[in-house]
């Protein structure tokens, strides 16, 4: 019973500890106060003297930071770039097997079965080659020239 109570009277302790620390372990935000630009010029430092101008704070030179809309609203108008760099189209008859190989999905096999099949007038004459298919063509058909 008294080991009950010890453990009970270290749980109500620890509790109200717990309860008088809480406010300083959560997040409170402070009120925010928008305020006034200040003016250009001093007041007068004695009655019937002219108020100073201050000069001009320097402009920036890079560009205004964007605000959290304008920021939000300019990442719905990017436009996606080019899904490929422009490259030289590579000309399947005079081509090497290492120019070949840098085609999409062309290894070492089928640079040199593309290299035996020589002479080629289009893409038909390109599917005759094992291992290009229809898919294949449509992948290379941008990237090829005869």
């Amino acid at each position: 019973m008294e080991r009950w109570l010890s453990g009970l009277y270290v749980a109500v302790v620890l509790g109200l500890g717990l309860v008088s620390l809480w406010p300083r372990l959560t997040v409170q935000f402070a009120p925010v106060e928008a305020h006034a630009p200040l003016p250009l010029t001093t007041p007068p430092s004695a009655p019937g003297l002219p108020a100073q101008t201050l000069p001009e704070p320097p402009k920036r030179t890079g560009p205004e930071p964007l605000s959290a809309n304008q920021a939000k609203n300019s990442a719905r108008t990017l436009t996606p770039g080019p899904v490929r760099a422009a490259v030289a189209k590579v000309n399947l008859n005079t081509a090497s097997q290492a120019e070949l190989e840098s085609l999409p999905r062309v290894g070492p096999a089928l640079a040199r079965r593309i290299l035996e099949g020589r002479p080629y007038r289009s893409l038909e004459d390109l599917d005759r080659v094992k291992g290009v298919g229809p898919k294949m063509l449509e992948l290379l058909a941008p990237l090829v020239s005869f």
